[in-house]
């Protein structure tokens, strides 16, 4: 079911982008910074009520240097797709594009993790279509040695850092620590982690 959603999404997408000047964010569809800025001044106050989520999409410079460019447009596409169609179902939810792999999520805390979850589920599904099965089998998109260690480097994910709880970082900083928190996740096994739990 989310899958279809993503894909009548990003068709409805290609058709308003003909007009860029009916969204902010031409490769989304998304709000930009600008409005994620906006709507957290009306959020912020009420963190607890409502909780910030940070994501980010992770290990997608490793599949370009692998597979191309050729479906990086594809890619982001699919990820805002995901994220605005599953946090539709809340009718207090809202999702904007920070960059061009990082995106915000605002809804009521009770649906946050649901949202994200769900979100990832899909996201995951579908970028199983753009790795060889040998990749996927082994889980990694780059695998090399560093001094010494051997590296490798997993699939694209969808990751999150969440704000539900009011943080102990001014309005003004908070997307950027939990950008540099999301950033730090990179790497990590987890999937989702409250703002002040990464380490």
């Amino acid at each position: 079911m989310g899958l279809t959603e993503a894909k009548k999404y990003i068709q409805e997408l290609h058709k308003r982008q003909e007009n860029p000047y009916l969204w902010p964010d031409f490769l989304t569809g998304l709000p930009d910074k600008a409005a994620i800025i906006k709507k957290l001044e009306e959020i912020h106050p009420h963190i607890g009520q409502y909780a910030v989520a940070y994501v980010k999409i992770t290990n997608v410079h490793p599949y370009l240097i692998k597979y191309g460019p050729d479906r990086h447009a594809q890619i982001i596409q699919w990820a805002a797709a995901v994220l605005k169609t599953t946090c539709e179902k809340c009718s207090k939810c809202f999702v904007g594009t920070v960059s061009t792999h990082d995106f915000v999520i605002m809804c009521e805390t009770k649906n946050m993790i649901k949202h994200f979850k769900e979100a990832a589920k899909i996201f995951k599904k579908q970028m199983e279509k753009f790795y060889t099965k040998e990749d996927l089998m082994r889980k990694t998109t780059l695998s090399f040695s560093r001094n010494g260690k051997k590296i490798n480097i997993g699939l694209m994910e969808l990751k999150a850092v969440v704000a539900d709880k009011k943080p102990d970082i001014e309005k003004s900083r908070l997307l950027q620590a939990m950008g540099k928190a999301c950033d730090a996740m990179e790497e990590s096994h987890e999937d989702i982690i409250a703002m002040g739990d990464q380490r």
